[in-house]
């Protein structure tokens, strides 16, 4: 008889991406379907929160005919952090999402009378805009009449869950990404919502991510073909998928989160706070650990500018090549990796990149691994403050597109003196929602049980090269006093925000 199987679902910003999975993690099949994006002004983004409920049904139903029929015993989600859907009771969205890259709540956080260090040290977060709290104080203020007709505030991940079950709950990680849950009891902090002005009676249960909401919707069964049995696991962040997914559950090991941008998860066994800010607390997939984690810059993003821009029509692997002909150190340039804002070495919106350093004996190939190399030192940067909150993390797995090039991997390792690996299958958000799928239904004991039996195989770990690591030693330092040297420039009111 053919194994069941269970279906993780990644609900991003930029599209949703399905996988199905057996028991042992073999993956069956894969579909995709893109999403509409809104940028009303600078520095806001919107979704319509239909583009996902759409998605949802067009990979789910392809996903079925990819399959064969063959038995789906549950679906879970992993899903884009730091949104806000204002809905009714009914959860119909008032107006569209507020996404995680939507930074209009900016002056709010300015206004808002809450000390920074005291939400950090009862959120585990940021007093930041990307943060959905400040996101409802800024409806408040700015759009009062959605602000008092919103019954719920819910996430993405939640609603998305909501509407393939018709129960409505949030996990621990798509929860805090509000700044308005107690990371070390894995509830709404009274205390938090209060400063914030946020009634818990609008923000959904915190219930676990592994936890069953129930049998799939009627509308989504009959749109989809899925079986009226199929179970919904409620599912929890794209990031905690994504380093669930590559199996990292055990302290000491970090997730680097090679997307557009470059999500650092490092796995904590208890509670810890960084007081520099550079990394929050936030809680794990896995209901026994949490994470130290920064949100990530643009990486991948600012790679596909320069393929763009200044790349000459050629593709990802014609750049690796390119940047394999500069030496170690790039002859002395240094990129300044902050096309969006910087988030390392410090979280600073006002920042913005750049090379130093160019002279006319660079060319290309020096400006290509710069920017490679400067994705790396920021990595460093974020193991840094990791290692300064108590823990100092033992080896690095890369997953996302950016993992899928070696240099990237040799580079992690030359400039953090760790090994790096990566799994066989580098897309892991999708695997890590089927894992809490699996874990659900009762396949396993617990998610970490699930995670380790369905991980993929990872390769040979890449080791550092003791004499690059000298140079890049040194870069690291130049790279640090180069960052300090223009943010005088960048706190300058004449400089655009």
């Amino acid at each position: 008889m053919t194994a069941p199987l269970v279906v993780g679902v990644d609900v991003g910003s930029q599209g949703t991406c399905a996988q199905a999975l057996e028991p042992d993690g073999t993956l069956v099949a894969t579909t995709r379907w893109a999403h509409a994006l809104s940028y009303p002004r600078a520095g806001w983004a919107e979704q319509a929160c239909s583009e996902w409920s759409s998605a949802l049904v067009r990979v789910l139903a392809e996903l079925r005919a990819v399959c064969a029929g063959r038995e789906i015993a549950a679906i879970s989600f992993g899903s884009q952090l730091d949104g806000l859907v204002a809905c009714g009771a009914d959860g119909e969205p008032l107006r569209p999402a507020l996404i995680w890259c939507d930074r209009r709540a900016a002056d709010v956080c300015l206004g808002l009378d809450v000390d920074a260090d005291w939400l950090r040290g009862a959120t585990g977060c940021n007093l930041d805009p990307g943060h959905v709290g400040p996101k409802i104080a800024w409806l408040a203020r700015h759009e009062p009449d959605v602000f008092a007709s919103a019954s719920v505030f819910a996430l993405p991940g939640a609603w998305v869950a909501w509407k393939a079950s018709g129960v409505l709950a949030v996990d621990p990680s798509n929860a805090s990404s509000t700044g308005l849950l107690d990371p070390r009891t894995r509830a709404w902090s009274s205390d938090a919502c209060a400063a914030l002005d946020v009634e818990l009676a609008r923000l959904p249960e915190v219930r676990d991510a592994h936890a069953v909401l129930g049998p799939v919707a009627p509308w989504l069964a009959a749109a989809t073909g899925l079986s009226a049995d199929t179970l919904v696991v409620l599912g929890c962040g794209d990031e905690m998928a994504a380093t669930l997914g590559a199996g990292v559950v055990e302290p000491g090991v970090v997730c680097d989160v090679m997307g557009t941008a470059e999500p650092v998860c490092a796995v904590v066994g208890a509670p810890a706070f960084d007081a520099t800010g550079v990394v929050e607390l936030h809680p794990h997939a896995d209901p026994g650990t949490w994470l130290l984690e920064n949100p990530g810059w643009l990486s991948g993003g600012a790679y596909r500018w320069f393929r763009d821009e200044l790349g000459h029509g050629v593709d990802y692997e014609a750049l690796n090549d390119l940047a394999s002909q500069a030496p170690p150190g790039s002859d002395g340039v240094v990129w300044v990796p902050a096309l969006a804002g910087a988030m390392a070495p410090e979280w600073n919106p006002r920042a913005r990149a750049g090379w130093y350093g160019v002279t006319a004996a660079h060319g290309r190939a020096h400006l290509v691994r710069s920017l490679l190399e400067g994705n790396a030192l920021a990595l460093r940067d974020v193991l840094e403050a990791i290692g300064g909150a108590g823990h100092p993390p033992r080896e690095i797995v890369c997953v996302a597109g950016g993992a899928n090039g070696d240099i990237n991997l040799s580079l992690r390792a030359n400039v953090t003196g760790l090994p790096v690996s990566r799994p066989d299958d580098v897309e892991t958000t999708s695997r890590g929602a089927a894992m809490l799928a699996a874990a659900g239904a009762g396949w396993f004991g617990s998610v970490a049980e699930a995670a380790h039996a369905m991980e993929s195989p990872r390769g040979e770990p890449v080791w550092p090269d003791e004499e690059q690591r000298l140079v890049y030693d040194e870069l690291h330092a130049r790279h640090r006093r180069v960052y300090e040297a223009l943010k005088p420039l960048w706190d300058a009111p004449e400089v655009p925000v």
